[in-house]
């Protein structure tokens, strides 16, 4: 008070003239409060005389609301800070004349944006986890609400009914997994499940509810691997091997047809976005019966595009969430999606499980008139027959095997591939063209040892498990000692080059028995569709590899955008480098009106 007297502050209502704010008649207008009015008419007389700093503070709070903000200032100080505030971005040129991608890049640009369904907007938790992503969990209400204690946080969210979707958890420490690259340590571990769990029920069940603890993959328990059987069993009938071959092959020229382009007479087509990605989604929809629009299901719900991103997505919150920024969007993105599929797919599967006359109606419906015209609506009726009730067979089979096998199979192929137009790999596409006009058992075998070569030497996997035990495991040259509750993963990349079990290990080779190959897992959670994946990638390599001087498009838009990662992993730029994703969803460059792989089709 002294201080601002002797540097001639204006009143209170001087200052609130100034902000355009009303100047205040009577002390009540100040506060309401009859002993808070009683004093400042004792001490000033008049309003116009009240000071600004006993002003600010005797000010009246807005009433906050309920639920909502908790801050409540004062009338005055609000507008002030908000006045600076604005004052402040105004004058910011990367707030203003530089906020553009142009300034920023795509990238920058897009890292700054707000979402408005996360938090109302606000983006402090990105500065918070970037700085200490080790000591907070992603959905850690310390760092979304900051500024409000969580015992009120959890009022006002309970009321938002929005409760559930943080951590209350104190924040503490989150150590580093355990990094483990080795052949022999990856068989080690994969195949003790009881002493290395599997990680993803939690993330499961989010998506799907409690019924997303018993999918398969999300537990060790005898009640997990019995779900295996049951999804194996209705998988795997008779002439599956023909009926998936021949739906691949199909399938794939089919795409081939109808997204390539003709420019200055040379076939382009993006194989990774129109081929790769959407031959995968068409098996998942004909093998579940899942609502996908096309020309033969016009009234189907989602396009391929669509539908293989729903399923990325859903992926991805699952298996691939490791981007703590990123993490509580994307679970928030992921369960909107799959609970939108979910709900349709379980309506899907109760017109499945009707019976007697209705059913066989509904069944001439939805015959499919392709290779896999025995699965579709019939696996869903081999589900319900082994005892699995409509919700049960959605949720726990259904839904997150599609989520599983989609994306995760598209960029096999797309790895593969990538291989082969490589300048490593493209002396390989003259034989591998040679082979896939034959036609034969023996070509076909030869095909597939191909692809688990390309898959080997570009493929980017591995698998994370939680240790249960205290145990030290040889990895290579160094004895790693694990504790119960570390996060272990294992890395394929390094094994998939080891001489010992891969003799010139930088050299396709066609005579590798094929159990050496673990890029589909080993132990008690390996690829169920490890099979079914093998025949599917034959078949698309065969139909692709018969085309004539099949090369990458020239320059930028023949190559995959990919940022490198520790472990000879990498991660992919979306078409407009405005983010990136854990798959390929495209081979184009958007400044070239080239596709992304040139191909003269015979």
């Amino acid at each position: 008070m002294l201080q601002a007297r002797k540097w001639g502050l204006g009143s209170l209502n001087e200052f609130r003239k100034f902000f355009g704010l009303k100047t205040y008649d009577t002390f009540e207008e100040i506060n309401s409060n009859e002993g808070v009015a009683d004093h400042l008419r004792e001490l000033y007389e008049h309003p116009d005389f009240v000071e600004l700093y006993p002003g600010l503070v005797a000010e009246e709070a807005k009433k906050p609301m309920i639920p909502g903000v908790g801050i409540a200032p004062t009338f005055t100080i609000s507008r002030a800070v908000l006045s600076d505030a604005v004052a402040l971005v105004r004058g910011d040129r990367f707030y203003t004349t530089d906020y553009h991608p142009k300034a920023l890049t795509n990238w920058g640009y897009s890292e700054v944006q707000f979402d408005v369904n996360v938090n109302q907007g606000c983006v402090f938790y990105k500065l918070a986890l970037r700085t200490l992503p080790n000591n907070f969990k992603p959905n850690s209400i310390y760092v979304h609400y900051p500024m409000t204690i969580p015992s009120e946080n959890k009022n006002i969210l309970t009321d938002l009914g929005r409760v559930d979707q943080y951590s209350w958890d104190k924040p503490a420490f989150i150590p580093p997994r355990v990094n483990f690259t080795s052949y022999s340590a990856a068989k080690y571990i994969l195949e003790r499940g009881q002493e290395f769990n599997v990680m993803w029920g939690e993330a499961t069940a989010h998506f799907m509810g409690e019924e997303g603890y018993n999918f398969m993959l999300s537990g060790d328990q005898p009640f997990h691997g019995q779900q295996r059987k049951t999804m194996g069993a209705s998988l795997y009938r008779e002439n599956w091997h023909q009926q998936i071959k021949a739906f691949y092959e199909d399938i794939t020229l089919r795409l081939l047809h109808k997204h390539s382009s003709k420019i200055v007479g040379i076939n382009q087509v993006d194989i990774t976005r129109d081929v790769g990605n959407l031959a995968h989604v068409h098996f998942a929809a004909n093998m579940f019966s899942l609502p996908l629009k096309s020309e033969e299901h016009p009234r189907g719900v989602y396009s391929e595009h669509e539908l293989y991103m729903v399923l990325a997505v859903l992926f991805v919150g699952i298996f691939f969430d490791l981007d703590p920024v990123k993490s509580f969007p994307l679970r928030m993105a992921a369960k909107a999606v799959t609970q939108q599929l979910g709900k349709l797919v379980e309506m899907n599967v109760s017109t499945v499980n009707l019976t007697g006359f209705i059913s066989g109606v509904v069944d001439s419906f939805r015959q499919e008139n392709n290779a896999l015209k025995d699965y579709g609506v019939h696996m869903v009726r081999r589900l319900l027959e082994s005892g699995l009730t409509v919700k049960q067979a959605t949720w726990s089979q259904i839904v997150p095997t599609a989520g599983a096998m989609v994306a995760n199979q598209a960029q096999v192929f797309t790895q593969l591939l990538d291989y082969y137009l490589s300048e490593e790999g493209k002396v390989h596409l003259p034989e591998i063209n040679r082979l896939s006009k034959l036609d034969t058992a023996e070509s076909d075998d030869k095909i597939l040892h191909y692809a688990m070569e390309g898959i080997r030497l570009n493929g980017t996997f591995g698998s994370y498990r939680e240790s249960t035990v205290e145990t030290t495991i040889r990895d290579g040259n160094r004895q790693v000692r694990v504790k119960p509750g570390d996060k272990v993963f294992v890395s394929f990349v390094n094994a998939n080059r080891e001489e010992e079990f891969f003799p010139e290990p930088n050299t396709v080779r066609i005579d590798r028995p094929l159990e050496n190959y673990i890029h589909y897992g080993v132990g008690p959670h390996s690829c169920l569709g490890g099979e079914a994946s093998r025949v599917a990638l034959t078949a698309m390599l065969k139909t692709v590899g018969r085309l004539e001087n099949i090369r990458r498009a020239p320059g930028p838009a023949g190559e995959l955008k990919k940022i490198p990662r520790p472990g000879g992993f990498y991660i992919y730029m979306r078409a407009d480098h405005g983010s990136y994703f854990p798959f390929p969803t495209s081979k184009i460059d958007p400044s070239s009106a080239c596709g992304k792989m040139k191909a003269n089709q015979s």
